[in-house]
């Protein structure tokens, strides 16, 4: 992992890796996709990428309605700060288009997960507001809307997924990067996604669900370890 790792992040250890690995194998064993990707449910399933418009150099009201797809409400001067031409528009517009919109974290280079990190900590800034509802922490907000301007690249980071991983206690999102970008690559992972899919698609023919599901792995991987620590929280 520390061949792509940016200087100056922390690395994260072999041990966290392999318990990772453990908990995203069982939860997509389990996790009831169908549900999720059901355009007649209350999850956001995929409506949350694709709802348009989605400029992949811009942030509109577009963006900040599909986070409420997610359950989060940015208030009113968070949304002034986004959306509004001024410093942190300037400077959000400005590190978006530093990342490239064809950018995966399957083969993201170190500087590739610089500029990527850099991006998320713009938009916690310029999120990082009194007004913003449904959320504790900036950085849950920032990263959903990060993750729906680049999705091939960056996760929907959640406090119960980040346990679920057994990072609860890194509380630091550069070991998430790593964490998902080592299970989004290793053969085991990507042949569970690939049967999840598979075995959700055929529960909804049988239950005549109406599902579009997500194309892109991080998406689908994100979904899944979401229901999992839904589940286990209940």
């Amino acid at each position: 992992m520390g061949d792509h790792v940016p200087e100056g992040w922390p690395v994260i250890e072999r041990v966290q890796l392999d318990a990772a690995k453990e908990s995203t194998l069982r939860a997509l064993a389990s996790a009831p996709l169908e549900r999720y990707y059901d355009v007649r449910g209350g999850y956001a399933g995929a409506t949350f990428a694709s709802i348009a418009p989605n400029d992949p150099y811009d942030v509109t009201g577009a963006d900040l309605h599909a986070l409420s797809m997610l359950s989060v409400t940015v208030g009113p001067a968070a949304t002034r700060r986004v959306l509004d031409h001024g410093e942190h528009r300037l400077r959000l517009l400005d590190a978006l288009a530093a990342v490239d919109p064809g950018a995966r974290l399957e083969d993201a280079s170190a500087a590739v997960l610089e500029s990527a990190w850099r991006l998320h900590e713009v938009a916690k800034e310029a999120l990082a507001d009194p007004t913003t509802k449904g959320q504790s922490d900036p950085w849950v907000t920032a990263a959903k809307l990060v993750a729906r301007k680049r999705p091939r690249l960056l996760p929907v980071r959640d406090t119960k997924v980040r346990a679920l991983l057994g990072l609860g206690l890194a509380r630091d999102g550069r070991l998430e990067l790593q964490a998902l970008r080592y299970l989004v690559t290793d053969p085991d992972v990507t042949a569970a996604m690939t049967q999840a899919v598979q075995r959700a698609r055929g529960q909804a023919a049988s239950e005549e669900r109406e599902c579009v599901f997500d194309v892109e792995p991080l998406r689908v991987l994100d979904a899944a370890l979401w229901l999992d620590s839904m589940a286990r929280s209940a």
